[in-house]
């Protein structure tokens, strides 16, 4: 099948590139090529803490000593599990601000002035646990796996 294309078609292309390109080049220089720098490096560090529970595990999986049995089922469950226990501290902590009104208030006065000591508690606050819990997990289910993926003793081979 031909590759059917027109002048006009191929003009039209070429200039919405460029002006494509042109706003690209015009949000470089209204934040500075160091700061899309920062907001790249703070984008892959995102990405790597919110898949940790999962590729963490992977690698225990994967490159251990003793490759676990069915490795993918093993990394889903304990990104599951690491996923469940930091989900439920977040809504033990939010439990305990909603039940503590000083605390509640003072918390609000921290975070209605932005500044680094802001930005480092909630880091720390939502950050860390999550990392915890994935090693947790890891080690937790990397432990017991090999057990709990075993055949039982008494299932019978299929003919």
């Amino acid at each position: 099948m031909p590759l059917l294309c027109n002048r006009a078609g191929i003009d039209r292309c070429r200039t919405e590139d460029s002006k494509e390109r042109a706003g690209m080049m015009q949000v470089v220089e209204t934040f500075g090529l160091e700061l899309m720098a920062w907001m790249g490096g703070v984008a892959v560090g995102y990405l790597a803490w919110a898949s940790a529970p999962f590729w963490w595990p992977a690698m225990r999986a994967f490159c251990g000593r003793r490759r676990l049995p069915r490795p993918l089922l093993f990394s889903a469950r304990a990104g599951c599990l690491a996923y469940a226990a930091y989900l439920a501290l977040l809504v033990a902590l939010r439990l305990l601000i909603l039940a503590v009104p000083p605390l509640s208030a003072g918390l609000e006065q921290l975070a209605s002035h932005p500044g680094i000591a802001a930005t480092l508690l909630a880091a720390l606050v939502y950050g860390l646990p999550l990392l915890v819990f994935t090693g947790w997990a890891a080690r937790f289910l990397g432990a017991r796996w090999a057990r709990l993926m075993a055949p039982s003793p008494d299932a019978q081979p299929a003919p």
